[in-house]
C-alpha cells in the first residue's frame, strides 16, 4: 500500500484536510488499536498492565505501518493524539471495561478502567465479602455481582435507587445492605440528607485520595452549585491519576467551560502539565493527590 492508498487520510507530503482529516486520523488509530488487540497474544492478566501493553504495541504498530507513508510532522502529530484518544477508544474495543448500567449513567462522569485499586478491592471481597453477602450465585446480590457493580461505578457516587434497580431488590433490603457495607468500610456516604444522599466506594479502594481531593475542589470551585463541584471531583477521580487532554476530560463537565475549570485547578495545584506540543496539553493530578 502506498501513501495515496491510506484510505484518503494522507497523500504523502500533504496535510490532512481540517476536521475531516481529524476524523480520519481517529479512525486510523481506532483501527490499528483493534488490529493490535486481535493480533496480540500473551497480554498481561492485570487490566492496567494489559492497557499499558496495548498502548505500547499500538505505537510500535504505527511506526511500522506508517513509516515512509506519511510525513514526519504528521507522524509526530498522530503520536501526540494517541495520548488523547487512547483512553476514549480503548474501552470501546476491549472487554476490560463494563458497559453502561444504572450505576454509570451516560454523562455521569467516571470513565472506565482507571479509577480503582483493583487488587485491594479483590482482596476485600476475598477476606470479608463472604461473611457479609450470600455466596450462592443465584442470589440477587452476592460478592461477584457487587464487585462488578462497584467496578462499573469507577468510584462515582450512586443512589439507593441505582443499587435497588441494579440488583432487582426492594428498597428496604437495598438500604439494609448498603448500611452493612458502610459499616464494613467498603463504601462511603456523602453525609447529605433525603434525596441528596449518595454512596460511593471508600477512598482506600480508589487511586485518587478522594477524601482530600473533594473538599479542596469544593474550595477552589467556590461559587458553583454543589452538583457542578461534584462533577469536577468525580472527573478527577475517574482519571485515576493518569494524564488526559486538557480539552478531553475523563467525565463530562455539564455547563462548565473546561478551560475555566482547568485554569482554576492548575492555579490551585490540583492539575499539572505533563507535556505540551503547541496548543495540545496533557494534564494530570499531582502525586500528592494519589495513593502511591
Amino acid at each position: 500500500m502506498n501513501g495515496s492508498e491510506i484510505a484518503g487520510i494522507w497523500v504523502e507530503g500533504k496535510e490532512s484536510p481540517g476536521a475531516n482529516g481529524e476524523k480520519l486520523d481517529r479512525a486510523l488509530v481506532a483501527g490499528l488499536m483493534l488490529e493490535v488487540i486481535l493480533e496480540t497474544s500473551g497480554c498481561p492478566a492485570d487490566p492496567q498492565a494489559r492497557r499499558r501493553h496495548v498502548k505500547a504495541r499500538l505505537k510500535d504498530a504505527m511506526a511500522t505501518q506508517l513509516a515512509g507513508r506519511v510525513t514526519l510532522d504528521r507522524f509526530r502529530h498522530l503520536l501526540r493524539k494517541v495520548d488523547h484518544w487512547f483512553p476514549l477508544y480503548y474501552p470501546l474495543v476491549t472487554e476490560d471495561s463494563p458497559r453502561v448500567s444504572p450505576a454509570r449513567r451516560p454523562g455521569a462522569g467516571p470513565a472506565p478502567g482507571r479509577a480503582l485499586r483493583d487488587d485491594l478491592l479483590h482482596a476485600w471481597f476475598q477476606q470479608q465479602g463472604g461473611e457479609l453477602l450470600p455466596r450462592r450465585p443465584h442470589r440477587k446480590l452476592h460478592p461477584g455481582k457487587l464487585q462488578e457493580f462497584l467496578q462499573r461505578t469507577q468510584g462515582g457516587w450512586f443512589r439507593l435507587k441505582d443499587f435497588e434497580q441494579h440488583f432487582g431488590m426492594d428498597r428496604k433490603t437495598a438500604w439494609e445492605y448498603l448500611q452493612k457495607l458502610l459499616q464494613a468500610g467498603l463504601l462511603r456516604h456523602n453525609r447529605r440528607r433525603s434525596a441528596a444522599v449518595r454512596y460511593a466506594l471508600a477512598t482506600a479502594f480508589l487511586r485518587v485520595r478522594a477524601d482530600l481531593l473533594e473538599p479542596r475542589v469544593a474550595e477552589v470551585m467556590s461559587g458553583l452549585p454543589q452538583r457542578l463541584k461534584d462533577q469536577v471531583s468525580q472527573s478527577l477521580i475517574a482519571s485515576g491519576g493518569e494524564a488526559f487532554g486538557a480539552e478531553e476530560w475523563p467525565g463530562r463537565l455539564e455547563a462548565l467551560p473546561s478551560q475555566e475549570v482547568t485554569a482554576r485547578l492548575e492555579a490551585a495545584g490540583l492539575l499539572e502539565v505533563v507535556s505540551q506540543a503547541g496548543p495540545d496539553r496533557q494534564l494530570r493530578l499531582p502525586r500528592q493527590w494519589l495513593h502511591v
